[in-house]
């Protein structure tokens, strides 16, 4: 189980300006940070490789056909975001993710109860893995995205096989084409888009695979599955699974 990260929003571009600006490739990335123990303000201009995380964190304007279906995104300008570890955030969060093994979210999601369960995926496991915790046996195409995000995996150890996505994803033409592929046969903006932006909308939690960025740029175990929760609901599930 990774260390949950809290997030929230920033109220003026001069809040928490004593918090580093993250400069790097993703948004999942400096997640990864924040879960290591770093307070990180995320601001325009901060996410450097990814086309996908500026748009839906509201962070940048949607330009272009591809952009603008990228949904669903928190409305434009969103002054930028500040991340840390929960147990030392200075603010009370908006949102709580939680990356962790499937039965310790199972047992999360129990405790909250199906009310606080976001009701949007209908079968959208790009988007939400949540169906599958209500099902005995693991559907062949959640199997696939085990699967290829183990392999991700691996790749993600090599410094050569980093720098080729570094590069190639800075196309919006290839990733475009590689996210109409993508939202068809794997998960999709996992940590930006399922874990922060469906619950800032929706006011309830949302769990998911991770995405190729996911693993690759935010070097995620394969095994877990990542998870954002409004911060009363993420309250509740703790001390419930607490007084068990």
């Amino acid at each position: 189980m990774a260390a949950p990260v809290a997030v929230a929003r920033l109220s003026s571009a001069e809040a928490h300006s004593d918090a580093p600006v993250y400069r790097g490739v993703s948004y999942c990335d400096a997640v990864r940070r924040a879960g290591e123990g770093k307070l990180l303000r995320v601001l325009p201009g901060s996410i450097q490789v990814c086309r996908w995380s500026p748009v839906v964190l509201g962070l940048k304007p949607p330009e272009g056909r591809f952009e603008r279906a990228l949904a669903p995104r928190l409305p434009f300008p969103v002054i930028g975001l500040l991340l840390g570890p929960l147990a030392e955030f200075p603010d009370p969060p908006e949102v709580v993710i939680v990356r962790g093994e499937v039965d310790r979210l199972r047992a999360m999601v129990a405790a909250a109860g199906p009310a606080q369960m976001w009701e949007g995926h209908r079968g959208r496991l790009d988007r939400s893995a949540l169906p599958l915790l209500a099902e005995e046996r693991t559907p062949s195409r959640s199997r696939w995205i085990g699967g290829v995000n183990r392999v991700l995996a691996t790749l993600s150890r090599s410094g050569r096989w980093q720098a080729f996505t570094h590069w190639l994803f800075r196309s919006g033409l290839v990733t475009a084409g590689f996210d109409a592929v993508i939202s068809r046969t794997l998960a999709d903006m996992s940590v930006c888009r399922n874990s922060t932006v469906i619950p800032l909308l929706s006011g309830r939690a949302n769990l998911s695979f991770f995405c190729t960025g996911g693993i690759t740029w935010g070097q995620n175990c394969p095994e877990y599955l990542t998870s954002g929760w409004p911060e009363p609901v993420y309250r509740c599930a703790s001390h419930q699974l607490e007084g068990r």
